[in-house]
């Protein structure tokens, strides 16, 4: 018997200037910009950034500041064990070799810099986008396989969102990549369902990742401590509001929606709440509740989770949601130093083989329909 195979579903690549080759002419001129600043006035080892439309991303300072990897030519970069062009993909051969080393048949990879917005010309966000596509799928048809990646959407234009969903299915897209919200908007407005409705059409998976999405969120954060537990970490939350207390799943049965890096042992407290709140509601209004308890949607096989090696509820959280919905990242090249979780849920003592088995690929396969 074939052993079945071990799927990380969501790793990075830190993105290098060869990501915006395919800009379209209009926005040339404002093609994203690698600069440095080694003796800056620096809280963290982030001392090289992309530099859009006048601003530094990651933000170094003030409101909003945050910290991500990406460009890989910082001091943060260059200290990792994970090579420059690992991180980059430039080589694509040693980020296989990395995969080897940690055991990985298969991964999925998701952009850094995408992690916030670069910009907030709706019409230039789209171009970046459609540029980072471009070149992710020259990359990972270098290894087929082995290498896929989620296709990054702008959902803050919807007819644009629509169009690029047909051309990244074409050219060999896994999923496609959101973030809990669309700026400020919940991911249930009406104006995101044709979205929605050609994903599903497609077959293409939709994974609502971790991310700096929300202005307001992200503004209330002064420090990067604050900025990853609330402004990355919360948006996935409303968007898992958004997709069953929103009425997504209602309105578009053929979706499937995974949530991504948030971690899974949130969900028993908070579809507790919802379903709390399902149930008070119905004295006040039901004019925009779902059909159903929130927590009967979990079993429908509609909505996966990513979750880490070591959360102490995950068995809980399998008993909600069901054996065949959890799924495994190895977020390589490891900004929060979490390079074991594979082996981490290998080693655990209150899951059985099978279930293990489930979430180191099975599950994964099934998501993603890797045949």
């Amino acid at each position: 018997m074939t052993a079945a195979r071990v799927i990380d579903v969501d790793s990075h690549v830190e993105e290098p200037e060869e990501a915006w080759a395919a800009l379209e002419p209009a926005f040339a001129a404002r093609r994203p910009t690698i600069v440095t600043a080694p003796e800056g006035a620096l809280t963290t080892k982030q001392d090289a950034f992309w530099l859009v439309d006048g601003r530094l991303h990651p933000n170094p300072q003030g409101p909003g500041r945050m910290f991500f990897g990406t460009p890989a030519v910082s001091s943060f970069g260059q200290a990792k064990a994970t090579s420059y062009g690992s991180q980059t993909l430039l080589d694509p051969a040693a980020r296989l070799r990395d995969m080897d080393a940690e055991g990985l048949d298969v991964q999925v990879l998701f952009s850094t810099v995408f992690l916030s917005p670069l910009t907030e010309d709706v019409a230039f966000q789209a171009a970046l986008m459609r540029s980072w596509n471009t070149w992710m799928a020259g990359v990972c048809r270098y290894a087929p396989e082995r290498l896929k990646w989620a296709a990054l959407l702008p959902l803050q234009s919807p007819p644009a969102a629509v169009e690029e969903l047909r051309r990244v299915k074409e050219l060999g897209a896994a999923c496609v990549a959101i973030f809990g919200t669309a700026g400020g908007k919940l991911l249930h407005e009406p104006e995101f369902d044709p979205f929605y409705a050609e994903a599903a059409r497609l077959d293409l998976p939709v994974c609502i990742h971790t991310g700096w999405s929300h202005p307001g969120l992200t503004a209330s954060c002064r420090g990067t401590y604050a900025a990853l537990l609330i402004g990355f970490s919360l948006p996935p939350l409303m968007g898992f509001f958004s997709i069953v207390g929103g009425g997504v799943l209602d309105r578009h049965p053929g979706l499937r929606v995974a949530f991504y890096e948030a971690g899974a042992d949130w969900l028993p407290y908070y579809v507790q709440r919802m379903d709390q709140y399902w149930l008070a509601h119905h004295r006040i209004d039901t004019s925009d509740l779902p059909a159903r308890k929130p927590s009967e949607y979990l079993r429908d096989g509609r909505i996966f989770f990513t979750c880490e090696g070591d959360e102490e509820l995950l068995p809980r959280v399998i008993a909600m949601l069901g054996e065949d919905q959890v799924m495994l990242s190895a977020d390589m090249p490891h900004v929060e130093a979490r390079e074991n979780s594979f082996q981490e849920i290998r080693e655990r003592g209150d899951l059985t083989e099978a279930v293990k088995a489930k979430i180191i690929g099975g599950n994964a396969e099934r998501f993603l329909g890797l045949r």
